[in-house]
């Protein structure tokens, strides 16, 4: 039997169960014996990544559109080209939407979610590990950077995770300036639940590129973005250094689930009641783009 994910609305303010696309591919490549077998030996290393990546933005991958579209409901109407003019899936999975789909909170004060995302939130002055499904994950190493834990050790941690069905760009939480985008080379895994709750340090493991970012309201803020299984590419519109301003699209995740992982300073900031009240209970909640998740308190 396979356990869905719960996560909570905060519209309908009720607990739902995650829609997973082809779950039970998932629970082959990390739960059964040959299959993890394959995922850590081939699947998640970026060749095989790259070469699905060639067959997602060939014309040959077009038919898939419409099935998963279905399986999820997506909504249509707030896409900004129509659904037939998509030459192959990658484009319309890194797919623009109209102006004011994903209006922005603009409150100085209010931080608001980069990405439409899961969200779990960890206070790192009572735990400087992670704990995400199960596992624990350390602080160092994601980061590489033993100066980097000293500075945002008593701080808190923001995961949004990305479903394969959500919006897969990504924007700045304020205005502010960036500094050089810098690579941290891994391995490519599935950040899906059933493939968190059974790799050890897996976020640890995955590719991710950390930036710098200098907020306005929010003080000096570690941005990573990290790739996952079947996803050879996060694409970065400014790897150097940059002004920007909030809700300017900060890049885009090619195909596949991806996650954003924000640390935050101690005394920057303070997540909404009800995102921290669920994280303690392990259960992500459903966050748009623009949308207020918590406050800034300098």
């Amino acid at each position: 039997m396979i356990n869905l994910p719960e996560l909570y609305n905060r519209k309908t303010k009720a607990i739902e169960h995650e829609n997973t696309y082809k779950v039970e591919g998932l629970v082959f490549l990390y739960r059964n014996f040959f299959g993890r077998a394959l995922t850590f030996s081939v699947l998640n290393k970026h060749l095989v990544s790259k070469m699905y990546g060639r067959w997602v933005k060939s014309t040959r991958s077009v038919g898939q559109i419409s099935g998963f579209v279905k399986h999820y409901d997506i909504n249509t109407d707030e896409i900004r080209e129509p659904l037939n003019s998509f030459p192959c899936f990658n484009d319309f999975f890194i797919r623009e939407l109209k102006d004011g789909a994903r209006p922005v909170d603009n409150t100085p004060a209010h931080l608001i979610s980069p990405a439409d995302s899961r969200l779990l939130v960890f206070d790192l002055s009572k735990n400087i590990d992670l704990p995400v499904k199960g596992y624990w994950y350390k602080l160092e190493d994601l980061v590489r950077d033993k100066k980097l834990v000293d500075d945002y050790a008593e701080g808190w941690c923001f995961i949004y995770r990305l479903a394969p069905s959500d919006y897969h760009r990504y924007a700045y939480i304020d205005d502010g300036s960036q500094q050089e985008v810098k690579i941290l080379q891994g391995v490519l895994h599935s950040v899906n639940p059933i493939a968190l709750s059974v790799t050890k340090s897996l976020l640890a493991k995955n590719y991710r590129e950390l930036t710098l970012l200098r907020t306005d309201n929010f003080g000096d803020v570690l941005q990573l973005e990290v790739g996952a299984l079947l996803v050879g590419k996060v694409i970065q519109h400014h790897r150097q250094s940059y002004s920007f301003k909030r809700g300017e699209e900060k890049g885009y995740f090619e195909f596949g689930g991806s996650t954003i992982i924000q640390l935050f300073k101690k005394g920057s900031v303070k997540p909404d009641s009800d995102i921290a009240e669920y994280s303690l209970k392990n259960i992500e909640s459903l966050v748009k783009l623009g949308e207020k998740v918590g406050v800034g308190l300098s």
